[in-house]
């Protein structure tokens, strides 16, 4: 008796104790919009908290001693609140100054104090002050060490991103780009099924991030160092860019509408075509320089050709118009959240015969089944139209008949206006490019699904489990047609021609992406926080695609395919690849002081050798918050000081071949059976086995130091990077005797390393009424060099050349010294030295590169009351641009009857004594002049204002009469300033460093309005 009155006395102790060593703490979350259901409240240090319920109510239990609670909620600052004796704590979130939070893919969500990698974010709050439509714009300027460029003003056109330097030389260098979780490939190119009609296509691959709308994304994160790539394993190493759409918030109901019109004029630089006068007067003097008489010369010209002076470029352009609408909806309650939007978006190229139309459609939806269960999908569905100007004939082109076209010539009768169908003065210029580029068209549609189903569920405290099952299914078809009245065509052909073409075709691509993963955290003793997570990943890629066309119509009103008289070749391929992934995280936190964390990832592929298939990437990082020493934690101006270190491995297996464009099969001995032998069906080898192919390997360190002072009022990172990538991708010449050119081989090893700097200051804090004025300085310095090559021995490829201890994409040339003052001859310098007017005996030399040396950006964010503004200057220094437009515009007279630029009849040599830079203009061109030298190598430097926006959003005081929430309207202007010495029509190259005709970018100015209620 006495035994179990001792044990019941000690357990009403225990329980009594228990009560005293904890208590309850209750109140409310809000913001200025009403409650805030489920924001995040935990007490600091541990993992321990809470969410709050569909009216913004909480209660958490917090042992004896705890001292602050912290509450959290995407999109609003983080606060912290000392306890002390209360038991009733309500909490307003301030939305002024958001809290960047960072996606890091399979590990979650990380503030910066919890990062360990470098990591940079474009947040949704700069993407709905800056409206761009492409979604790769938002990343210009915004982020430190990725380069994004814009080489080609085309509608739907690729935006280049690179990310800390170039890595490869024959593989794919563009980042991985993982959208709500989901690895999503390039839309494919059917370019190879026109090759029956012997025309030269431009690749349409478009942009992944093409069929997203930039009003959907939430925020976009760049993962830059081995840490952070390290859970991407073998496809990691050139980066990964994360797109996360929005989802719902528990709430009312909210809508929105934007819309946007604008219009976009060419950006030419300085070029400029001659004139007829021109024109005429500059092959006159061709003509009597090459020895033709006066008579000859007037015979040529005759006087009349005077009275028309086309300018073809006015022809070839137009002002094009840009307007999009989107409307969203979002909201739920405190088990459900929903996000569904629709947009329209419309873009007319510059060019005439090109445009771009998208239509997309979305729905997020996150529900809570219970305390452990919750599951959502993701699901975007778009459509994208796209024209442009087929090709052929390169002067029906009309971006070459623009600048090429001699402007005697007229596209419009001069009696009734209508379009000629016709020979042009020159017989070469076979045909009017304004008419044709009515008739012949290159249409394709991209009909694109995007989306995944996941599902979390919380096995015991601590530990769970997430599931996804993702799919990219896209489906392109394209139709290419030739008139049968235009020269391409066939109309004047003397035995018939083909009478009209039409080449039609489509392509199928299916991902499937499956992911499991196993998480589990813990805290011990409220300082020692770990984190683990085990999981598994497969992903399928289907490909079909097929390609037909014929030739012979009986007319221009019936191009389809059962109208033709003559069928063509047909193309078919199906292929599939897969991977295979295991994978591993580890963190571990003390006080959140000191971190560190381990990945590891093994992947397999079935693109890969025999001897190849699997391998293993990982990454250790650290990281030291100085910040909450005992020695720095009464220093106020000191808000985070935190050191990062880091190491890892990562592979590259994106490889495309000639023989094998989807890049499926790049290790094996490939046959084409589109051969026949007398009518037989027939197979030729077409590609070279390599057993041992296997992905390209980057190993990256990088140290980097996060820092905020003066109340977080300046704050930002430095990071040094080494980055060094060995096994390259190539395909390698093989002797002739094996009667192939290349083979897929692993070579060489290119090194990059560099500083990226990002600083942000809040110049003037005026909260809502006040003024607020932020800076934001990104810059970035990268030296690239190739470190091996197979035997040390140089690879030339066309004007440049990959050499041991120089950069990649070094140029190559011939130094050209200008004309000879005696004779008007080009001159180069020779390997002594010396002046030569022989080609063959210049000396070749790296002279170059197209990389730059540096480049950056300078934001600046001003707001006041309702007003605010914003300006991006963006900047590129230190690389080199080949303008082998110039080659042929001004050509010393080596294509005559070609029109040419009007620096062309500056500075040239006419007579002995005269120093110039070009030689004398001879018929057929003079000895070599207008060949690959440094004759048009240019600095590639320019500093462009990229961005205006000047908006302002309506008063409550008068929102209100209408039940209006909110409604701004803004003006934004993109590239309207550049300053740059090169002469080429747009400075902004792709890394390969060369201008020939490109499609220029063009001058925007665009008016929005956005409705919220």
């Amino acid at each position: 008796m006495k035994r179990k009155l001792l044990l019941s006395m000690m357990l009403m102790f225990l329980l009594v104790s228990s009560t005293w060593a904890q208590r309850t703490i209750t109140g409310t979350v809000t913001s200025a919009d009403g409650a805030l259901p489920g924001a995040t409240v935990q007490i600091k240090g541990t993992q321990q908290g809470t969410q709050t319920d569909i009216e913004g109510k909480y209660s958490i239990e917090v042992p004896e001693g705890t001292e602050t609670l912290v509450y959290r909620f995407v999109g609003y600052k983080t606060v912290e609140e000392a306890i002390g004796n209360r038991t009733v704590i309500d909490v307003t979130m301030m939305d002024g100054e958001l809290e960047t939070v960072f996606v890091t893919g399979y590990t979650g969500n990380k503030t910066r104090e919890e990062l360990i990698s470098a990591v940079s974010v474009v947040d949704g709050e700069e993407i709905a002050q800056i409206p761009l439509t492409d979604v790769n714009q938002l990343i210009q300027g915004r982020v430190a060490g990725a380069q994004t460029t814009s080489s080609v003003g085309q509608p739907g056109a690729v935006a280049q991103v690179r990310v800390r330097g170039t890595g490869s030389v024959g593989a794919n260098r563009s980042p991985l780009y993982v959208i709500d979780g989901v690895i999503v490939q390039d839309s494919p190119d059917l370019s190879a099924i026109y090759a029956n009609d012997g025309s030269t296509e431009t690749s349409l691959i478009q942009d992944p991030l093409s069929n997203i709308n930039p009003n959907d994304i939430e925020n976009i994160t760049v993962l830059k160092d081995a840490v952070a790539v390290a859970l991407y394993g073998s496809r990691g190493a050139n980066g990964v860019v994360l797109v996360t759409t929005k989802a719902g918030k528990g709430g009312k109901t909210k809508f929105k509408l934007s819309s946007q019109y604008g219009t976009t004029q060419a950006n030419f630089n300085d070029y400029k075509p001659l004139s007829t006068d021109q024109f005429i007067d500059y092959y006159s003097g061709v003509l009597a320089n090459s020895g033709f008489p006066q008579e000859a010369i007037d015979a040529e010209f005759p006087a009349e050709l005077r009275n028309t002076n086309t300018n073809w470029v006015d022809e070839a352009f137009r002002t094009g118009v840009t307007q999009s609408h989107d409307l969203s909806a979002s909201g739920g309650n405190d088990k459900t959240t929903f996000f569904i939007s629709g947009g329209y978006f419309e873009q007319q190229g510059i060019l005439i015969g090109s445009d771009f139309t998208r239509y997309s459609g979305r729905v997020n939806v996150n529900h809570k089944a219970n305390d452990k269960l919750s599951f959502g999908t993701q699901l975007n569905i778009s459509y994208a139209d796209r024209i442009s100007a087929s090709p052929g004939n390169q002067f029906n082109s009309p971006l070459l008949g623009g600048y090429l076209n001699a402007p005697f010539d007229s596209p419009r009768d001069p009696v009734t206006g209508e379009l000629v169908n016709g020979v042009g003065y020159y017989t070469f210029i076979q045909d009017n490019f304004v008419r044709t580029t009515e008739l012949n068209k290159r249409l394709s549609g991209t009909l694109r699904t995007l989306g995944n189903i996941n599902a979390s569920y919380k096995i015991i405290k601590g530990l769970s489990i997430d599931a996804k099952v993702g799919i990219d299914w896209v489906n392109l078809s394209e139709k290419s047609i030739t008139d049968l009245t235009t020269s391409d065509g066939g109309l004047r052909d003397p035995n018939g021609g083909v009478r009209g073409r039409i080449t039609q075709g489509a392509t199928e691509n299916f991902t499937l992406t499956s992911q499991a993963i196993l998480r589990y955290n813990r805290v011990f003793n409220e300082v020692h926080t770990f984190d683990v997570l085990v999981g598994a990943e497969t992903q399928s890629n289907k490909n079909n695609s097929f390609g037909t066309g014929g030739t012979g119509f009986a007319n221009g009103l019936l191009l389809t395919l059962n109208s033709a008289a003559v069928p063509e070749s047909t193309f078919g391929a199906s292929s599939d690849n897969n991977f295979a992934s295991v994978l591993a995280n580890a963190n571990y936190s003390y006080m959140g002081k000191y971190r560190l964390t381990a990945s590891i990832r093994r992947d397999g592929s079935s693109r890969f050798g025999a001897n190849n298939r699997s391998a293993t990437f990982g990454a250790l990082g650290a990281s030291w918050n100085i910040k909450e020493e005992s020695f720095l934690q009464d220093i106020e101006i000191i808000n985070l000081l935190k050191l990062r270190v880091g190491y890892g491995i990562s592979g590259n297996a994106n490889f495309s071949t000639q023989a094998d464009p989807n890049n499926n099969f790049p290790s094996l001995g490939l046959y084409s059976f589109s051969a026949a032998y007398n009518g037989q069906p027939g197979a030729v080898p077409s590609q070279i086995a390599n057993p041992d192919l296997k992905w390209e390997r980057t190993s990256q360190y990088d140290i980097g130091l996060d820092f905020g002072i003066l109340n977080e009022r300046i704050n930002g990172s430095i990071d040094y990077y080494s980055r060094e990538s060995v096994d390259l991708l190539f395909e390698v010449p093989v002797p002739s005797t094996t009667g192939f050119t290349t083979r897929n081989d692993n070579i060489g090893k290119i090194r990059n390393r560099g500083v990226e700097v990002q600083v942000v200051t809040r110049n003037v804090v005026g909260g809502k009424e006040g003024v607020s004025w932020t800076s934001t300085f990104l810059f970035t310095a990268n030296r690239n060099e190739v470190v091996e090559l197979p035997g040390g021995l140089d690879i030339v490829q066309g004007t440049q050349v990959l050499r041991e201890g120089e950069p990649v994409r070094s140029f190559y040339l011939r130094d050209y010294q200008g004309a000879n003052p005696e004779t008007g001859e080009p001159q180069w310098l020779t390997e002594e030295g010396t002046l030569t007017s022989s080609y063959g005996e210049a000396n070749r030399r790296i002279v170059g590169n197209a990389v730059p040396k540096w480049y950056g950006s300078f934001i600046n964010t001003v707001s006041y009351k309702g007003i605010d503004f914003s300006a991006l200057l963006y900047f590129v220094q230190g690389n080199d641009l080949y303008n082998d437009t110039r080659r042929i515009a001004d050509s010393d007279g080596a294509f005559f009857g070609l029109n040419q630029s009007t620096a062309t009849i500056e500075d040239r040599w006419q007579q002995p004594g005269d120093i110039a830079t070009r030689p004398q203009a001879l018929l057929g061109g003079n000895r070599n002049a207008n060949q690959p030298s440094t004759r048009f190598l240019e600095d590639g430097s320019y500093i462009r204002l990229r961005n205006v926006t000047l908006g302002y959003t309506l008063p409550t005081s008068i929102l209100s009469k209408a039940k209006l929430s909110g409604v701004r309207v803004y003006v934004q202007g993109t590239n309207l300033w550049t300053a740059t010495n090169y002469t080429g029509f747009d400075p902004e190259a792709d890394e390969a460093g060369t201008e020939f005709f490109r499609y220029p970018n063009g001058k925007a100015l665009t008016f929005g309005i956005d409705i919220s209620l």
